[in-house]
């Protein structure tokens, strides 16, 4: 008896062993990098907000951003992916649970003399019959199960978080081509006053021409001038309509309903940086979120391989009725049952397993050097556009201060046409200058808005990622 144990207790010491030697080796190479710091100034800011695009103060935009998180194709497929690994963690866990089936056969036949067969059947014809319950049950005892399940768990959120991310990239789109959209109506009404005085300019040196002092040349200049303002406001009307139309299609309701947008009325604003940047960037861009719960997932799905090593225990069991010939399938001798482990151990596979396991491990290194990228990337995209907001803001205020200058030019233009001493033409060529730099300013303005849009999008758009900074200094 003594001596049965201790070669039990050996047997399976070796089994443990087996197991644990059988990876050794198979290991992950690639390491998550810690985040490169910002290395550039700006403004002081606040994380943004969930719903950021309601800092633009337009309701026709608040209406239209809802109308696309209601009934996008985008998002409900999305949702659909959520559903699906939402099914395969349902699949995942099953595995944990007893599993109990029912089955019921009846096969006519012959049955041969020679064989063990009861006399009154030997080379006559009946029915074989069985009813039966089988149960399984897995002890999970190197916790395969329990990882394959929690790697599913895992695509479940990085379903939800991409979720997210599509949100955020519907969202960023629609409101960039909204502002755009605005940017062409305001351009627009400053190409109708360039127009205006061209108009006036053209009457004035057509008078000039009439009395002697102006050249034909200088009114061609000018009718050449006026009619490229008027192309360009035919260009802006179409892309106007184009603007409409992209927005119409990013709602779920189409073009026509695009066309039916009515002027923005939106109000521009800039964006700075928060502060903790980019120490919790993690926690809040969705693609970089998505990427390290499918790094985590990943870890599971090679628990899950090690796991494939050790000898897998279950416990069977059945209970039913069995007979020979349907008439003594309910008969007291007809019960049958049985119960018993049953132990299975990979032995010979031809490296199927390690294989596998090398496999799973090269894509884990895969998703790690992804997620370093990602945030080379997330960075770089924070650095840029924070160095475009401070620069644009510099050429928007040379260009305010421009048109400032301008003013003081117009009023001195002004007084000297009040006191005799020149021509409406400096006047209205002051003021062309004017509208000019307006046009300028207008496209600096739509570009802060652009980038303060660029900037919520690029610092996760309010997301809840379910990440926190603590889980971030697991990981350094």
């Amino acid at each position: 008896m003594k001596k049965f144990k201790f070669l039990s207790v050996l047997w399976i010491s070796l089994l443990l062993f087996t197991g644990c030697t059988g990876y050794r080796g198979l290991n992950t190479e690639s390491t998550m990098n810690k985040i490169p710091p910002l290395g550039v100034q700006a403004e002081k800011g606040d994380w943004v907000e969930e719903n950021w695009w309601k800092k633009l103060n337009d309701a026709q935009l608040n209406g239209l951003v809802d109308e696309a998180l209601a009934s996008h194709p985008t998002l409900n497929e999305a949702q659909s992916r959520i559903r699906q690994a939402q099914a395969a963690a349902g699949i995942a866990q099953s595995a944990d649970a007893v599993q109990v089936n029912a089955d019921a056969a009846s096969t006519y036949q012959r049955f041969p003399k020679h064989e063990s067969y009861p006399p009154q059947f030997a080379g006559k014809k009946d029915t074989v019959n069985r009813v039966q319950v089988t149960a399984a049950y897995d002890f999970d005892l190197w916790g395969k199960n329990r990882a394959e399940y929690e790697a599913a768990l895992g695509g479940v959120r990085v379903a939800e978080i991409e979720k997210e991310a599509a949100k955020l990239t519907l969202v960023s789109a629609l409101v960039l081509d909204y502002v755009r959209l605005d940017s062409a109506f305001r351009t627009e009404d400053i190409k109708r006053g360039i127009i205006g005085r061209y108009g006036r300019i053209l009457d004035l040196q057509k008078k000039r021409y009439a009395a002697g002092l102006d050249s034909q040349e200088n009114i061609k200049r000018t009718e050449s001038a006026m009619h490229s303002a008027e192309a360009d406001i035919k260009q802006l009307q179409e892309e106007q309509k184009l603007l409409k139309i992209s927005i119409g299609t990013m709602t779920g309701k189409g073009a026509a309903h695009g066309l039916e947008i009515k002027r923005p009325a939106i109000t521009s604003y800039a964006s700075g940086l928060p502060e903790n940047l980019p120490a919790e960037l993690i926690g809040r861009r969705p693609d970089i979120a998505a990427q390290k719960w499918r790094i985590e997932s990943m870890q599971k799905r090679i628990d899950s391989a090690k796991a494939d090593f050790y000898p897998n225990v279950n416990l069977n069991a059945f209970a039913g009725l069995r007979s020979i010939g349907l008439n003594n399938l309910l008969k007291s001798g007809s019960g049958v049952f049985g119960v018993g482990p049953a132990v299975t151990l990979p032995i010979f596979n031809g490296g199927m397993l390690k294989s596998s396991l090398a496999m799973k491990n090269a894509e884990y290194d895969e998703a790690v050097e992804r997620y370093n990228v990602l945030i080379l990337n997330a960075v770089q995209e924070v650095a840029d556009i924070a160095v475009s907001g401070v620069e644009n803001r510099k050429q928007l205020d040379d260009r305010k201060e421009a048109v400032e200058s301008l003013n003081n030019a117009k009023k001195l233009a002004e007084l000297n046409y009040r006191n005799g001493l020149g021509s409406a033409l400096p006047v209205l060529d002051t003021e062309l200058g004017i509208l000019n730099a307006e046009t300028a300013i207008v496209a600096l303005e739509s570009r802060q808005t652009e980038l303060a849009v660029s900037m919520s999008r690029a610092l996760g758009g309010g997301t809840d990622t379910g990440i926190k900074e603590s889980r971030e200094k697991d990981h350094e």
